[in-house]
Order: C-alpha cells, then sequence, then structure tokens
C-alpha cells in the first residue's frame, strides 16, 4: 500500500535540525546537483521525508532523512529516539512524514603542497531539516468536515478571546503547555454602536465553538480568502497554536494574510474523510 505524503506542522522557522552523514550519503547528495559545482558552492531547498527503520542492525529506533528517494543521512541517535514514537505511528497509518530540507555543498581541487599530483577532488555536504518538538508536529483534533483549504502559515497573532469559557479551551490543553490544532475562520457581522450598519469581522473557532475575534484591521487582512473559499462552498482553515492551561491561556492564529498568499492560490480543496489519520490517534490522548 502506496504511503500518503503528510507534512509535518512542527513550530521549526528554519531548517536548524542537523542531519548526520557518511560517505555513502554524499554521493547520493551529489548526485542532486550539477556537474561541475560552481565554485562558490550550491545549495537546494527541497522536502525530505522521515523513515523510521525499525529493521536497522544498529539501532531500530534511527531515522533516515531521505531525498527523491535516495538517504542522505540520519537524524542523530538522541533526536532520532525522542521522534521514534510519533514517526512510527504515522506511518503504521500509512503515512510519510515530511519536512522542510536545506543541502550545501561545495566541491574543490586539492592543492598540490608536496607535488603528489592528482588527488582528486574534495567534497563537502551539510545537510538540516526543518523539525519542531515531538509534541508540536501533529494537529490534535481534526480537520473540518466537508471541503476546506488551509491557510498557508504566517505569522502569529493573538486572537483576542478574554469572555471564552475555560471549558471551550480544557480539551487542547496538554502536559507541554502547548499545541497545533486545525482552527476555522469565519465571516460574521458584528455591531460596533458608532454606525448603523454591522461591520464584519473574523471570528476564529476550533471544532465549531468560538475562540475569539480579530480586530476589524486585522479582519480585513483576511476577509478576501474567506469570502473566495466561501463562494466555493468551502472553509477557512488555518493553524491554531492553543497554550497554557485553565489558569492562563492564549490561542493563536498562524495563518498568510490574503495579500501574502501565492498567485497559485489556492492549489486545490481538500475534503475531509469520517475517519482521518494521523488525528484519530491524538484526538484520543487525555488533556491534562
Amino acid at each position: 500500500m502506496e504511503s500518503i505524503p503528510f507534512s509535518l506542522w512542527g513550530d521549526a522557522l528554519w531548517c536548524g535540525q542537523e542531519v548526520v552523514r557518511e560517505a555513502p550519503h554524499e554521493q547520493a547528495i551529489r548526485r542532486l546537483f550539477p556537474d561541475p559545482i560552481p565554485a562558490r558552492g550550491a545549495d537546494l531547498d527541497t522536502t525530505a521525508e522521515l523513515v523510521p527503520e525499525p529493521q536497522n542492525r544498529f539501532d531500530p529506533r534511527s531515522i533516515a532523512v531521505r531525498v527523491q528517494g535516495k538517504v542522505v543521512g540520519y537524524l542523530p541517535r538522541d533526536d532520532a529516539h525522542r521522534y521514534q514514537p510519533v514517526l512510527s505511528e504515522l506511518v503504521a497509518q500509512g503515512l510519510q512524514p515530511q519536512v522542510p530540507c536545506h543541502l550545501w555543498v561545495s566541491e574543490w581541487e586539492p592543492a598540490d603542497w608536496e607535488g603528489k599530483g592528482d588527488q582528486g577532488t574534495e567534497f563537502h555536504a551539510s545537510v538540516a531539516v526543518a523539525l519542531g518538538q515531538p509534541h508540536m508536529l501533529v494537529p490534535v483534533n481534526l480537520p473540518p468536515p466537508g471541503s476546506y483549504h488551509l491557510l498557508p502559515p504566517g505569522s502569529g497573532i493573538v486572537v483576542p478571546g478574554g469572555e471564552v469559557h475555560p471549558d471551550v479551551l480544557a480539551p487542547f490543553f496538554r502536559p507541554q503547555g502547548e499545541c497545533w490544532a486545525y482552527g476555522t475562520m469565519h465571516a460574521v457581522e458584528e455591531e460596533d454602536g458608532f454606525s448603523e450598519r454591522p461591520r464584519m469581522v473574523v471570528e476564529v473557532r476550533l471544532d465549531d465553538d468560538s475562540v475569539g475575534r480579530l480586530s476589524p484591521r486585522l479582519s480585513a487582512e483576511f476577509l478576501p480568502a474567506i469570502h473566495y473559499l466561501a463562494d466555493m462552498r468551502a472553509e477557512t482553515a488555518a493553524r491554531v497554536a492553543v497554550r497554557g492551561d485553565r489558569t492562563a491561556s492564549e490561542v493563536v492564529l498562524y495563518a498568510a494574510r490574503s495579500h501574502d498568499l501565492p498567485a497559485t492560490w489556492p492549489d486545490g480543496l481538500t475534503r475531509s474523510p469520517v475517519a482521518s489519520p494521523p488525528w484519530h490517534y491524538w484526538v484520543g490522548k487525555e488533556a491534562n
């Protein structure tokens, strides 16, 4: 059965997770680049698959990093052991975890200081992936039912929600103090007390419960996308971080504003199946 690609959500903003390499991996990396490599070096931003290797005789909890079907290295041992449970669970559900990956290479002729003649070329490579903490790789709730489109991530916006009842956020509290969740964004009318006509603002919901509304100024930056998707009979979904506990909490929206959306947006709508991995695994986890 072919695996379904699944882009890990994470909370990493850049490729900062080291990937350990050996000689055979450097040969695979070299084949990803043109020949010859420019004198200043070359880099490649791409997608890598994280592949648990339970049959690895050296370490059954190892995690291979694979680019274009070739292993280009492994997560360091201690890191692999932290990520192995969640990655293996995703794979068991028929999903292939993917993350952003950055490769950099350089190649040069060594100096012939001692008259030893041609010694071939020297090759150097580095590989890193963007990988958040293990508990921040998968959303804790199901995606919206029916057709929806997940907005690309954007800078964080704290959602004003001082009147939200604690029980609404309680299912999202985690021992680690934070989690990712699917949120939805809705255009709603709101009386402002000054004009006769109500103004349109964006309401953010978690599992159809309101967790706050954006200001009119911020709402205006998202409403074009929300209206566009509504015309297509689709909901607007976004990444939402829930942080804190019953004593103090906040909801942070991470979604690209309408003017920041790529020219190809939207590149397709998603329709949620009745039971969809990986979320059924995480929804069942009890929050403390």
